[in-house]
C-alpha cells in the first residue's frame, strides 16, 4: 500500500468561512532546511544553559521527582494493562464471560491508563522544555509553514515568522495536526484503537464519545447509573438528582422534601429564586397566635 503524500483538509475560520488547506509531506530540501533549524535551536539551547532530557532525568532523581520508586510503579501500571487486556480478550479457553464482568475489565484498564497518565504527565511536561524538545519542535513549526498550501497551490504561509504570528489559528491548528498524521503515523483515532475500548464499542456498550452507555443508549457511569453529558447523575425524566437518588435543582442544591412550620404549626412559604429577585423585601407572614384572645391582649398592653 502506497504511503500518503498530501492531505486535504478543510477548516472553519472563526468567522464561520471554511477554507481548503493542502498539507503535503516535506520534500528533501525542506527537510534539510528544518534540520538545521533544528540544529541551531539545538545550539543556541546549550549555550544558554537550557537541559538536555539526560540531564533533566538526573535532576529529577536526586530531587525524588523522578526515582526507582516511580519508575517500578510504571512498570507494574504497564504490566497490570497486559494482564488486564489477556484476561478480557483470552481469559480462560472455551469459558464463557458475562458482558458486564468483561465491561468492568475495560473500565478497570481505563482506570490504570490515566494512573499511568497522571504518573507521566510532570515528566512528560518537563521534558518539553529541554534542548531536545525545543529543536524538534522549532523543526516542526518550519515543516509546517512550509508544508500547508491552498487549493490553488500558494503557500498558506510566506514565511516561518507569519506563521508563527499564527499558529493560534485554526488553519495552523488543522494544518500541524494534518502533517503529524502524514509525517509520525499518527492516527486520530488512537482512543477508539485501545484495547479496552475496541471491546467497548463492538460490544455496543459505549457511543461515539466513548462514554459509557446502558441498553436504552443513555449515558451511564461505571455502576450503570444515568448521567448527562456533563457527568451530573439524572433520574429517568433527565431531572438532576444525587448518587442516591434525591433530587436537585439545576445548581446542583437539594430540593426540599419536607414541610417547614412555624412554631404555631403554620407552614412557612418557600420562596423560589425567581420571586425572591422579584421582591426581595418582601416580609415574611409573621407568626400567629393560636389564641386570638391571647393574640388581642398582647396588642392592647
Amino acid at each position: 500500500m502506497a504511503k500518503e503524500k498530501q492531505r486535504t483538509v478543510e477548516v472553519t475560520l472563526d468567522n464561520g468561512d471554511k477554507v481548503t488547506v493542502v498539507v503535503r509531506k516535506p520534500t528533501n530540501r525542506v527537510t534539510g532546511d528544518a534540520q538545521r533549524i533544528a540544529a541551531k535551536v539545538w545550539t543556541d539551547c546549550i549555550r544558554d544553559g537550557i537541559m538536555t532530557k539526560k540531564e533533566l532525568a538526573s535532576i529529577m532523581k536526586a530531587n525524588g521527582m523522578w526515582d526507582k520508586q516511580k519508575e517500578k510503579e510504571q512498570e507494574e501500571i504497564v504490566e497490570s494493562l497486559q494482564k488486564l487486556e489477556k484476561q478480557l480478550y483470552i481469559g480462560k479457553k472455551g469459558s464463557k464471560m458475562k458482558v458486564s464482568a468483561a465491561k468492568k475489565i475495560a473500565f478497570d484498564m481505563r482506570i490504570k491508563r490515566v494512573e499511568l497518565r497522571n504518573l507521566l504527565a510532570e515528566r512528560i511536561e518537563l521534558e518539553g522544555n529541554t534542548a531536545e524538545s525545543l529543536s524538534e519542535n522549532a523543526k516542526f513549526d518550519y515543516l509546517v509553514a512550509n508544508c500547508a498550501f491552498y487549493e490553488d497551490g500558494k503557500n498558506v504561509y510566506n514565511s516561518l515568522e507569519e506563521y508563527n504570528d499564527q499558529s493560534e489559528d485554526p488553519i495552523a491548528f488543522t494544518a500541524a495536526s494534518a502533517l503529524a498524521e502524514l509525517m509520525y503515523s499518527l492516527d486520530k483515532n488512537y482512543e477508539e484503537k485501545l484495547p479496552e475500548n475496541r471491546f467497548l464499542i463492538k460490544a455496543s456498550l459505549v457511543d461515539e464519545d466513548l462514554s459509557l452507555v446502558n441498553k436504552e443508549g443513555h449515558k451511564v457511569d461505571s455502576e450503570n447509573r444515568r448521567i448527562n453529558d456533563l457527568g451530573q447523575y439524572i433520574d429517568d425524566e433527565d431531572n438532576r438528582i444525587d448518587i442516591h437518588g434525591n433530587p436537585l435543582d439545576e445548581d446542583g442544591n437539594y430540593i426540599p422534601q419536607l414541610t417547614y412550620t412555624h412554631e404555631n404549626g403554620k407552614p412557612v412559604k418557600l420562596l423560589d429564586s425567581q420571586e425572591k429577585s422579584e421582591d426581595p423585601k418582601k416580609p415574611e407572614e409573621p407568626e400567629t397566635s393560636e389564641n386570638p384572645k391571647e393574640e388581642q391582649e398582647q396588642t392592647e398592653s
